[in-house]
């Protein structure tokens, strides 16, 4: 490959001039990253070059089952999952400068061949008995020989020693603990010195004793003394944390030789990297007599052993009494072997691609990691989705749930196998007897009651009475592959595999090390050092974290997208689905859709308070009407749509709804019952309070309304029009302000009425509001409160201008990188495309129950508007961009820069109905009339 695009931890080889590159193994390393934020390259023997040059990637080892994947050289494209990673090491050993031994060299060796310096890492994950744990701290202890003799042993080793140079005249010591998960972070033959000049003082010597001089040494064993281990499920409990936290075994386990390492090819210590450590499980083939590993993580060699020999000589000292002595039997049995060293890597991939193609045997350097990447409507073959409900309300138990066969990333249709009302195993056969339905992509969501992935860690549930042996693993595996049907194929911890229900097993959350940290609380170690391995963290990229929501009040409908105002149920039908075959017909049916709904508004149908005139002679009553609408969107074939008739709307602009006003407060205000109501507030308040309202009344936008109230003069409730050339377009988005009495020293409080519906990702389906002006995000200097210069005013302008948005999806702090990349444009567009969607179905919220005192300025904006919403629904089915029309709902020249996803024509269609039909219900425009 080109090389062009590097990444961390990807091998690299350095390139000569001239434009050769070199293939020795001292030439070769993983980028890392150096202080000052420069990049380097470690190589083998552990220093580290500056990568100042061209680099050429030859492997990227970072990748792990389950990981998600896109192609290099197309990351708009589909995206895939790793099923299955091979690797090949080649190995060196090098003496104490660094500098490699000839004739060890060992190529292509199996992983499967090798095992770490130490028995646990950070991030393994161990059993003991029933409960199943995750490694978050290791404590080694460790020998150190210095030049002179001199052996002393350290307890805590990690946090005290530190790499030392190979040679003098380094300037430059690379800590291996800095920056990833090491499978070595200290290693038999590593030259240490100390973090501190006390650390040799304080520790025990076994020969010899502590003198200024030796702060130099070599790493002659290594061995754990204790683990940190996080509890995170049981056989009996499942993943409860509540209860796992009540009755787990203590987290500081000081005899690690009783936990059982689960063999888990997805975590970070599965990874090799250039640099790292390991020995042979077993003696390769012609090198002499088999080694054996030492509990404590040394190796015991045979004395006549010709590196035992090499390893004695020159070990004679003398005592106090200058008299030469020997050292004990004991130690000279208990001598060192150098590990090898990773000098190579050549990784191979497995990937399940989302159209349900799999490859096999992929290059790693022909991929990226996507993880962080994915969007809510990237689906995989397998993945257990149901159909999001049509109406606002609908059973638990009507809700459908299948298995997806794959995905079309383009168009946004999804192929889903639906599973029997009943609960049984076998797939419905639809018409045809294809048993696949294709529909949109926002029309399904991931069913959280399988909500499994390749990859994840599962424990199978037993009855609390069956008892387990300590090293017990036949109850907690891995997810190997998701099935067409309703199982899940698992490898468990013994090597054995099976299909199992989701109901008979449990996902383990994975969670990030500090996060598990946390939750343990501060943990000493022997030197009373809580630093050391905390801060090593995963060396793949992580998905931005969230703040959780919280319940959805009232104030915001209920959960999910029901809506409890007055127990009612609007039981719409399920929504509009498609077979492969007629997907070719969603275009005539949108456009006969449209023309009726057209039809409906120019009519004049929408007034139910008209008289309906005679069938002979006039159009249909709304009833009837609305048939034919709903008919257009289920239609599939056929149908003489060309006695529709185009329109001449005289709209009116104006309405006698103030932009800023005075009232009584509602009923319904989110902060009407907020505790601090009753709290008296000073005149300063008073007067900053009537300040606002004058502000406010003279500079709002001619697209905000504000309602203050006398006598509520905390409470304020905001409403903005969505503007032109946004996925927000002629949508109504409403606000309730607090001010509270420590105002203007804090900020106001702000809840967005959401009716559960997640429009942007700083407006949470709880009602929060995340903007560094509300102190609800970070940021500096301007963008924070000020009690001096903020004010209502910009808080509302703020909301409008930088959340309300035309690509509403770089909104995400995580995703705001990617801007103009290939990244950022796969997923702004279905982004926008369903923020649209959610935007429609807001509408529909509003016109079934507006907020108190702005009932006839909702009706108001829609008897005007609701026109131009069907229109703007047209020029989406007939292609155009989302969030690039005018005003009008006109096309722009950016209109047609790229089309809308069939998904999206696909989910119009299923909403579109529901719309047609509320907007009837309002009375109609006057002044609209045929042509």
């Amino acid at each position: 490959m080109s090389g062009d695009v590097v990444y961390r931890y990807d091998l690299v080889t350095l390139k000569r001039e001239g434009g050769r590159h070199e293939h020795d193994h001292d030439q070769r390393g993983i980028v890392v990253r150096m202080p000052g934020n420069r990049r380097g390259v470690r190589r083998a023997n552990g220093t580290v070059l500056s990568a100042g040059g061209a680099l050429r990637v030859v492997d990227r080892s970072i990748f792990r089952p389950g990981d998600i994947v896109a192609w290099e050289s197309d990351v708009g494209g589909q995206i895939g999952v790793i099923t299955g990673v091979f690797r090949a090491l080649d190995l060196v050993r090098f003496d104490d400068d660094g500098r490699r031994q000839q004739g060890v060299v060992s190529g292509s060796r199996p992983t499967e061949e090798l095992r770490r310096v130490t028995g646990l890492v950070l991030g393994d994950y161990v059993v003991s008995g029933p409960w199943l744990g995750r490694v978050t701290e290791v404590s080694l202890h460790a020998d150190v020989a210095f030049d002179d003799g001199a052996l002393c042993t350290l307890t805590g080793a990690e946090n005290k020693l530190v790499g030392a140079p190979a040679k003098e005249e380094d300037n430059y010591k690379y800590d291996l603990r800095s920056g990833r998960q090491s499978n070595s972070v200290l290693y038999p033959g590593q030259r240490v010195v100390g973090q501190s000049p006390s650390v040799f003082r304080a520790s025990r010597w076994i020969k010899g004793y502590w003198k200024p001089s030796r702060i130099r040494g070599t790493i002659t064993r290594v061995g754990v003394a204790g683990v940190l281990v996080h509890w995170v499920a049981s056989m009996h409990l499942g993943t409860n944390k509540a209860l796992i936290q009540a009755s787990a075994p203590p987290a500081w386990q000081p005899n690690p030789e009783k936990l059982a390492l689960l063999p888990y090819p997805a975590s970070e210590a599965s990874v090799w990297y250039v640099g790292d450590r390991c020995f042979f499980r077993t003696t390769p083939p012609g090198h002499g007599h088999q080694h054996a590993a030492h509990p404590t993580g040394g190796v015991v060699i045979d004395d006549e052993s010709p590196s035992a020999r090499h390893a004695l000589r020159g070990r004679l000292t003398r005592n106090q009494h200058g008299n030469k002595r020997r050292r004990r039997p004991d130690l000279l049995r208990r001598e060192w072997e150098r590990p090898m060293s990773v000098a190579g890597t050549r990784t191979t991939l497995d990937v399940l691609w989302q159209d349900g193609t799999r490859q096999c045997g992929v290059p790693s350097t022909s991929l990226v990691l996507f993880n962080t990447a994915r969007n809510d409507y990237d689906f995989f073959p397998g993945q257990h989705v149901i159909r999001k409900p049509a109406g606002e309300q609908t059973p638990a138990a009507a809700v459908h749930s299948g298995v997806v066969r794959s995905l079309n990333c383009r168009d946004k249709t999804v192929c889903v196998s639906w599973f029997p009302a009943g609960g049984g195993a076998a797939i419905v056969e639809e018409a045809g007897g294809c048993g696949e339905t294709v529909m949109s992509a926002y029309d399904v969501a991931r069913d959280s009651g399988a909500n499994f992935f390749y990859g994840d860690i599962v424990v199978r549930l037993r009855h609390p009475t069956e008892i387990t042996a300590n090293d017990d693993l036949s109850w907690v595996g891995h997810v190997v592959d998701l099935c067409d049907d309703r199982h899940i194929h698992v490898k468990w911890g013994d090597g054995d595999t099976s299909k199992v229900l989701p109901r008979e097993i449990a996902v383990v959350k994975p969670q990030r090390i500090i996060e598990m940290l946390r939750e343990l609380g501060d943990w000493l170690d022997d030197s009373g050092d809580t630093d050391g391995q905390k801060e090593q963290e995963e060396g793949t990229s992580e998905a931005a974290q969230e703040p959780a929501a919280a319940a959805i009040t009232d104030n915001n409908g209920a959960e999910g997208v029901q809506d409890s105002s007055d127990g009612e149920s609007d039981n719409e039908d399920s929504p509009v689905v498609t077979t492969r075959t007629t997907m070719d017909q969603v275009r005539s049916a949108a456009q006969a859709l449209i023309r009726l709904a057209g039809d409906a508004f120019a009519l004049g149908m929408w007034n139910r308070r008209k008289t309906v005139v005679k069938e002979s002679g006039g159009p249909k009553p709304p009833a009837a009407a609305m048939e034919d609408v709903v008919e257009a969107a289920t239609l599939m074939s056929g149908g003489d749509a060309s006695t529709s008739t185009s329109t001449t709307c005289e709209v009116k602009t104006s309405h006698d709804f103030p932009q800023f006003n005075v009232v009584q407060s509602p009923p319904d205000h989110h902060f009407i019952d907020s505790m601090e109501q009753g709290t008296p507030v000073g005149r300063k308040w008073t007067k900053r309070v009537q300040k606002e309202w004058k502000i406010l009344d003279n500079d709002l936008p001619d697209t905000i309304y504000v309602r203050a109230f006398e006598d509520r003069m905390d409470l304020l409730r905001v409403v903005m029009v969505g503007a032109s050339g946004t996925p927000y377009h002629d949508g109504l988005f409403f606000f309730d302000i607090h001010l509270p009495p420590s105002y203007p020293t804090e900020p106001p409080l702000v809840n967005y009425r959401s009716f559960g519906l997640r429009v942007n990702p700083n407006l949470y389906p709880s009602g929060t509001v995340c903007l560094s002006l509300l102190n609800t995000f970070g940021g500096e200097g301007v963008e924070l409160w000020s009690p001096e210069a903020s004010s209502i005013l910009q808080v509302v302008i703020s909301i409008q201008g930088l959340v309300l948005t035309a690509q509403p999806y770089y909104n995400e702090p995580a995703f705001g990188a990617h801007a103009g990349t290939a990244k950022g444009l796969r997923n702004n567009l279905p982004y926008s495309e369903n923020t649209y969607l959610l935007n429609l179905q807001t509408m529909l919220h509003l016109l079934r129950r507006p907020p108190a005192g702005f009932e006839e300025f909702v009706r108001d904006h829609f008897r005007r508007r609701g026109q131009h919403v069907i229109r703007t629904c047209e020029a989406y089915q007939d292609g155009c961009l989302v969030g690039t029309l005018d005003e009008e709902g006109h096309p722009t020249k950016d209109s047609k820069r790229r089309p809308c996803s069939a998904g999206f024509k696909l989910a119009l269609l299923n909403i579109l109905p529901r719309l047609v039909e509320a907007l009837t219900n309002i009375d109609v425009v006057q002044g609209c009339k045929p042509s």
